[in-house]
């Protein structure tokens, strides 16, 4: 770091000190006193050191080590990557070490360490001001809560006062070591239901078609391929037939999350809310369906307009749905009252931007009775429906139980009306919970 990057500011010029000087003078002659005379010499060092002082000529190293909480080191860490990945609401220990690297003391080192604005410390404090002698070291350690998304910590803000106090020099020092956390996890498997586009896939069907899995035998036209005739059967007794496979079809899903200000609900002041614990699970379930060759969307089920993005599998949609979701994800830190809309309106809009063939994947806590609505007129239509749904009414009290229990209804009316439901318990890791979303892949 150049002198040309650093700022020097004087915070005191000694006016004080004069005044000071000057009064204690004026006593000192006024009643005869030398005490006092020699006294009014003493600020006149201090105006002296606010005048004629240097700027501290401090210089220090600034290295940053990551950890999931509860471990010492990092594979990431071993491994020489700057970077660490992790689930939502895991905490992450922040380890940033300060040398005095100079051969002059700093007596007055502060130490700001460059915290991502969107994660917020939970423990510690990435603030620090201690003395350091040549070569002497100090540790800030501070826990941070993870969010959605990939997170970078900026270089760190150093600032030095000299031994008076009066001059202060500030700078921007970078910091060696990690300094990236993904929040961005993938997911094995994503169920895939019975809804098929006519496009080729991996999902099976009942319809007669190119596959690996024997379906029928049929009379032979003259139109089918040499290679689908059943020989064996013609070498028997000189008919010709056609082979059948089980024809395997690709599949349209949208993944619906719901982002009413009922979901800005936690289960607790440990948990993310209902929301973003959605939005994660619907990232996570459109990321495997793009990358398993199936279409996938996204909507936004709220309370303003349905906003959608169609089924696709190309790095634009990817982009679209990307920011749709985080969108969703930012919006419970500006929405400040609830707006109850229609919910038929609703279903009716979001039905319209639907392909007809498509599969929704429903992501919502079911605290109310909209979502219900939404399952209900989505299988009217003929639409399949999963739900995925956050359990956020853990609590002892008679109100949560209450709540409790007219969701564990809502759920068992989804049910009812032809939705696959996963009751999500917060316990249970994420990875787990869309493993019994997906399940067997069902015929058509």
């Amino acid at each position: 770091m150049s002198v040309a990057d650093r700022t020097v500011k004087r915070l005191d010029r000694g006016e004080w000190a004069l005044a000071v000087t000057v009064l204690l003078a004026g006593l000192g002659l006024a009643v005869g006193s030398q005490v006092l005379l020699v006294g009014a010499t003493l600020p006149l060092w201090y105006v002296a050191a606010a005048i004629f002082g240097t700027p501290p000529t401090g210089t220090v190293r600034i290295g940053r080590d990551l950890s999931l909480e509860g471990e010492s080191t990092t594979e990431a860490t071993q491994a020489g990557d700057t970077s660490l990945s992790g689930d939502p609401s895991q905490r992450v220990t922040v380890r940033t070490t300060v040398q005095n690297t100079g051969s002059d003391p700093i007596v007055d080192l502060r130490v700001i360490d460059g915290v991502p604005d969107e994660l917020s410390v939970v423990d510690g404090s990435p603030r620090t001001c201690v003395t350091l002698e040549p070569l002497e070291t100090t540790t800030l350690e501070y826990t941070v809560s993870l969010q959605r998304g990939e997170h970078t910590f900026d270089v760190a803000t150093v600032r030095t006062r000299d031994l008076s106090g009066t001059i202060t020099e500030t700078w921007s020092e970078p910091v060696e070591g990690q300094d990236e956390i993904r929040c961005t996890p993938t997911v094995e498997s994503v169920a895939l239901g019975n809804a098929t586009t006519e496009y080729t896939g991996d999902v099976p069907t009942d319809d007669g078609g190119a596959g690996i899995e024997f379906h029928s035998v049929r009379e032979y036209e003259p139109t089918d391929p040499v290679n689908a005739i059943d020989w064996r059967r013609y070498a028997a007794n000189r008919e010709l037939a056609t082979v059948e496979y089980r024809a395997e079809r690709s599949t349209h899903v949208v993944c619906v999350v719901d982002a009413r200000p009922s979901q800005f609900r936690a289960a607790t002041t440990e948990h993310l809310p209902a929301v973003d614990l959605s939005v994660d699970a619907a990232d996570r379930t459109f990321e495997t369906l793009v990358a398993a060759g199936h279409p996938a969307g996204v909507a936004r089920f709220g309370s303003g307009a349905i906003e959608t993005i169609p089924p696709g599998t190309d790095a634009e949609t990817a982009e679209r749905a990307s920011r749709l979701l985080e969108s969703i994800s930012n919006s419970n830190k500006q929405m400040r009252f609830y707006t109850r809309t229609s919910s038929n309106n609703s279903v009716a809009e979001l039905v319209t931007t639907l392909p007809g063939e498509a599969q929704v994947y429903l992501f919502s806590s079911f605290v109310d009775d909209d979502p219900l609505e939404l399952v209900d007129g989505l299988r009217t239509r003929g639409y399949p429906v999963r739900v995925i749904s956050p359990d956020v009414t853990n609590g002892d009290d008679s109100a949560t139980q209450l709540e409790a229990l007219d969701r564990t209804t809502r759920l068992a009316r989804a049910r009812a009306a032809g939705a696959r439901v996963v009751d999500w318990d917060l316990e249970r890791s994420l990875g787990l919970v869309l493993a019994d979303a997906v399940g067997e892949v069902k015929h058509r």
